[in-house]
Formats: C-alpha cells, structure tokens, sequence
C-alpha cells in the first residue's frame, strides 16, 4: 500500500528546476546547443575512433611486416590515446570546462 506525503509542496520543488528565468539554466534543462558547438562534438565523435586506430593500425602493419609484434601496436593505440587525450583537453579548454 502506497504512503503518501502529507505535504505535497515539497513534490512539487523536487520536480520543479530553480531558476528557470535564469539564460543558463534554460540551456542546460532544455538543451539547446549553438549549432558550432553541435558540428564540433559530431566531429570529435567522428574522429576520435580515426585518432585511436589509425596509428594503431599502422603500428600493427609494421609488427606484420617486421615480425616485432606486439611492440609497434601498443606504441601506435598508446599514440593514438595520448593525440585523442590532447585533443578532447584542447576542446574541452575552448568551451570553459577547464581552466
């Protein structure tokens, strides 16, 4: 059996967001996005898998080609990680969310 609250105001400031006036609370609650900041996260999206596997790639080509495997792919997907860290740090400076 259900207990329910005997004071109901409460409910509604759990569901009710503060502030809504505020520009800022408005963006984030009703998620809208400048369509700059929508191409840059497809576009990080997009290349964050060619940022990882292409040097892995290539470094799994020289392991097959001079029989030194797995050196070269785990130097290449460590490049790769590292040039994707950077990038999204980089990213994530030019929208304010480090300092």
């Amino acid at each position: 059996m259900p207990v329910e609250d005997d004071n109901p105001s409460d409910q509604r400031k759990l569901i009710q967001p503060a502030d809504q006036d505020s520009p800022s609370n408005q963006d984030k609650t009703t998620g809208n996005m400048s369509w700059r900041q929508a191409m840059t996260t497809v576009g990080l999206a997009l290349s964050i898998p060619w940022m990882i596997g292409v040097p892995a790639l290539i470094g799994w080509w020289v392991d097959k080609r001079y029989a030194t495997a797995p050196v070269w792919f785990i130097v290449g997907l460590v490049a790769g990680l590292l040039s994707t860290a950077i990038n999204i740090g980089r990213l994530l400076r030019r929208f304010g969310q480090f300092k």
